[in-house]
């Protein structure tokens, strides 16, 4: 009898693309993303019902979280290994990794963290202008403030990743460029998912610095898959059980 797959939840904190053209880029960037996986793990993505188009801000995070803690339960239940939130700023992180048995994985916590262990400081390129822009909250909640070089501001907004692909690489090849020439970044990390499409492109353009670029949702995938494998998960101690209690959301 075949092994089972190691079954992977990747929680979408975002409402269904309704613009066909992004909703086909993305599709197209999740297929790569399939091919890049052991054989034996299995993907399996699921949007919310309830919730933002796109999460730039607290208030985007907190409108889905309800819809996302419905639905990874669901997903436990029936019988996943992992969930991993495909979002940089890693909503409702804390929240499920009390409520669930199974390992959760934050986006935006594995890159950032991922980049620590392979330089010795990092510049983000983040797609939302000042003072939009949460990643220095991010990175100081994860404790790295140490090790950010800089955030590179591409200015467009997460929506605004689909607009032209050629001028949108451009633009972040250019501001990765500099966050190694001029901030001395010896890691780049995207500072959203939305930006796998573009990984593999950027990643040839900083080559010959030898530096290495972290897409987000990879190393969390990554990351999920390897605490399944070695047989962990968040700490009780960290992330003790929710007491019993009248809740509704």
């Amino acid at each position: 009898m075949a092994a089972q797959p190691l079954r992977v939840f990747i929680l979408n904190p975002v409402l269904r693309d309704v613009d066909e053209r992004r909703a086909s880029q993305r599709r197209q960037a999740l297929l790569e993303l399939s091919k890049t996986i052991p054989s034996d793990v299995k993907l399996e993505f699921r949007d919310l019902d309830r919730g933002a188009e796109t999460v730039e801000s607290y208030y985007d995070e907190y409108v889905g979280v309800a819809d996302m803690v419905e639905k990874a339960v669901e997903a436990e239940k029936d019988g996943v290994d992992a969930v991993v939130i495909n979002c940089f700023m890693n909503p409702a992180l804390e929240g499920l990794r009390e409520l669930l048995e199974i390992p959760v994985v934050g986006a935006g916590e594995a890159a950032l963290y991922l980049a620590s262990m392979l330089a010795d400081n990092f510049s983000v390129l983040d797609p939302d202008p000042p003072p939009r822009s949460y990643t220095h909250k991010l990175v100081s909640a994860l404790g790295l403030t140490h090790k950010l070089r800089s955030v590179r501001y591409l200015r467009l907004g997460v929506a605004g990743l689909c607009e032209d692909f050629d001028e949108t690489l451009n633009k972040m090849i250019t501001e990765a460029l500099k966050a190694v020439e001029e901030d001395g970044a010896h890691a780049i990390v995207l500072g959203c998912t939305g930006m796998r499409g573009y990984a593999m492109k950027i990643s040839e353009g900083v080559k010959p610095y030898g530096v290495p670029v972290i897409e987000p949702l990879s190393a969390a995938i990554a990351m999920a898959t390897l605490l399944v494998r070695l047989g962990l998960g968040q700490s009780r101690l960290s992330y003790p059980k929710p007491s019993e209690k009248r809740r509704v959301a």
